[in-house]
């Protein structure tokens, strides 16, 4: 099977699709993963040039990863989530120096800064941190630049042969991210899944939400998260994003879905649903 997943090389996205690989195939295979941005991962997929796409979605500190979620809806006639993947995310501050004192600017993807926002301000007061793209990228950056630390984990500074300045700079010690694995259909039921649903109305009124929610709530259909995204093709306008816990399959939340669909269409909106997938725990995954 081959894998697309945000690269470079080193990020915690390819962990991802290496514990993905193993739990399906018994086996890693690190030459079937390869590595591009989010949109492109899933643009893969679609034109059949892979067969799985490993995407982050969702981090315990720094909450949903937008970008995904954006190309998920854009992308909703062609890929659908089928499965996921939790990922225990630790960071070190890694270089070329022997000593923290000589770091001058410190590199990360913007999520790792966040995450451990509290312990670089500790540590590096008078540092101002630099997103870059990905974790690997900063990695990328300390091997070439003079007096630059990668926010990144232990087995990419180990990668990119860097000395580890700092352990555990995560805020929170239990972090960890979830990944969404797409694909070009979802996953059948399992009975412990979760569907994820995109809702854009065409014209706001008061009582909206209320009214989609209360769908799930005459249906039985109980519901993990809501979150809105800027709706990319008109100004100050959003889309919903519902996870809940049901495959798309069972009744009620069938019914939820047709009733919600009959209401979209009165207000020229949509409804889009991005997938049904089997709810993972950390164990499922041989995480550490």
């Amino acid at each position: 099977m081959q894998i697309v997943t945000l690269g470079p090389k080193g990020t915690f996205s390819e962990e991802a699709a290496l514990i993905y690989q193993k739990r399906i195939s018994g086996q890693t295979a690190p030459e079937n993963i390869r590595f591009s941005n989010i949109f492109d991962c899933l643009q893969a997929v679609e034109s059949y040039q892979a067969d799985r796409a490993v995407l982050p979605a969702e981090n315990m500190v720094d909450g949903i990863i937008g970008l995904t979620f954006d190309a998920l809806i854009e992308f909703h006639d062609f890929i659908k989530v089928n499965d996921e993947v939790h990922v225990n995310i630790k960071y070190v501050l890694a270089g070329q120096m022997d000593q923290p004192k000589k770091v001058k600017t410190i590199v990360s993807h913007p999520s790792a800064l966040n995450q451990c926002a509290q312990n670089l301000e500790r540590l590096f007061p008078s540092i101002m941190p630099v997103p870059v793209a990905s974790t690997a990228e900063a990695a990328v950056k300390a091997t070439e630049e003079t007096g630059v630390a990668a926010l990144c984990s232990p087995r990419t500074a180990q990668e990119y042969g860097l000395n580890i300045l700092h352990e555990n700079l995560a805020d929170y010690p239990d972090n960890e991210t979830r990944f969404f694995v797409c694909g070009l259909t979802d996953h059948a039921p399992t009975g412990n899944d979760r569907t994820l649903l995109a809702v854009r109305f065409g014209a706001n009124r008061p009582g909206q939400l209320y009214e989609i929610t209360g769908f799930f709530a005459d249906n039985g259909v109980d519901l993990a998260f809501v979150q809105s995204r800027p709706y990319k093709v008109r100004p100050q306008e959003y889309v919903l994003l519902f996870e809940m816990v049901g495959h798309k399959s069972e009744p009620g939340l069938k019914r939820a879905l047709h009733q919600i669909e009959q209401k979209i269409r009165q207000t020229n909106g949509w409804k889009k649903v991005l997938g049904s997938y089997p709810r993972r725990k950390k164990e499922e995954n041989g995480d550490s």
